[in-house]
């Protein structure tokens, strides 16, 4: 809280052809102002072609409109939504970033702005996701990173117990609603524009990581969110390129050396995955993106940076990193029985070799 009690705080929706959605979504959020918590709604609509950005500003002129000419994906989207914020109200203490096509429970807001305030070593806390279409049954408790570099949901389509409603430490939060202190984006910036979409709640929190900062997901505060799991495959390029570059950026070089053969077998199971579901194509663009120099470029400079950034090992970096793969969408025998048996046991002995 500022030295007034008052609390200035920026909700940050990116929009793509979300029109259908942004009715529920604005109103609750809207709505859900409380006393001294400031509130900033903007919108960044990505060259939206189905009259969202119209129907924003017909419907909803308190909220602040950033029509971008192109789609810049949700990192890109975001990063502009955040730069604009930063010009128009340079007090704000914290950003919450949130999907299109969610609606937020009443008093939401105010469990994640008071746990983050009192608590200096959190740089994002994640709200309680529970799917919109059954509202008893939760999205994610917030997210976890497999050691290779891939991310799943936690608690997926469980009923909620509601045991407790402590806030928990989380590998990385989901994007679809989560707090982030503005100090440290000013610091280390939001998103990597190349990142585009996917992955890149996960870039984010590993970059608070390496700093020393720790996310955390706060059960009090609950969003509806109009989640669907889709097939593993359907944006097979950018998730795959987008891990590559996670690993390459902020894995230590004798980590990464460590983790060669476990790295080449799950590549090479890549290619088998790609060759049955007809994914070649999508394949060889992962490999041919990290053979342009252009590309290259920016990943060096993007893991000097990382690298210089970092204030902590990757022994306490990865020390909560899984050795199981734990997709909703795939129920493959293979990778259960074959596949994250292996994968769970290299991890166990790979992670105690790890002392740098």
């Amino acid at each position: 809280m500022s030295d007034s009690g008052v609390c200035p705080v920026a909700v940050l929706i990116v929009c793509f052809n979300g029109r259908e959605h942004l009715e529920e979504c604005l109103t609750s959020v809207l709505a859900s102002e409380d006393g001294d918590l400031v509130l900033h709604v903007v919108m960044v609509d990505n060259a939206s072609c189905d009259g969202s950005r119209e129907f924003v500003r017909e419907r909803f002129p308190r909220v602040e409109l950033i029509e971008s000419a192109s789609n810049l994906g949700f990192a890109g989207g975001n990063n502009l939504g955040w730069e604009t914020i930063r010009q128009r109200h340079p007090d704000v203490r914290f950003l919450v970033l949130l999907n299109q096509d969610t609606r937020v429970a009443s008093g939401w807001l105010r469990p994640l702005v008071e746990f983050i305030h009192r608590h200096p070593r959190v740089g994002a806390v994640q709200s309680k996701l529970m799917l919109h279409a059954d509202p008893t049954r939760i999205n994610t408790l917030g997210n976890r990173s497999h050691f290779l570099g891939f991310g799943f949901m936690t608690g997926y389509g469980e009923v909620d117990s509601a045991s407790s409603n402590e806030a928990v430490p989380i590998t990385y939060a989901s994007g679809a609603a989560v707090m982030f202190r503005a100090e440290l984006l000013d610091r280390v910036g939001l998103f990597d524009d190349v990142f585009f979409a996917y992955l890149e709640d996960a870039e984010i929190c590993w970059k608070l990581r390496q700093i020393g900062y720790e996310t955390f997901l706060m059960p009090q505060s609950v969003v509806y969110h109009k989640y669907a799991p889709s097939a593993p495959f359907r944006h097979y390029y950018r998730l795959e390129r987008n891990r590559y570059l996670l690993l390459f950026t902020y894995y230590k070089l004798c980590t990464l050396l460590l983790l060669a053969p476990a790295l080449a077998l799950m590549e090479a199971g890549q290619w088998l995955f790609s060759l049955r579901h007809g994914l070649l194509r999508e394949r060889g663009r992962v490999l041919l993106y990290f053979l342009r120099p252009v590309n290259l470029r920016h990943l060096w400079h993007a893991r000097t940076a990382a690298q210089a950034r970092r204030r902590i090992s990757d022994r306490k970096f990865l020390r909560d990193f899984s050795g199981q793969l734990q997709f909703e969408a795939i129920d493959n025998p293979l990778l259960r029985y074959i596949g994250n048996p292996l994968l769970g046991a290299y991890w166990f002995i790979a992670r105690q070799l790890i002392f740098w």
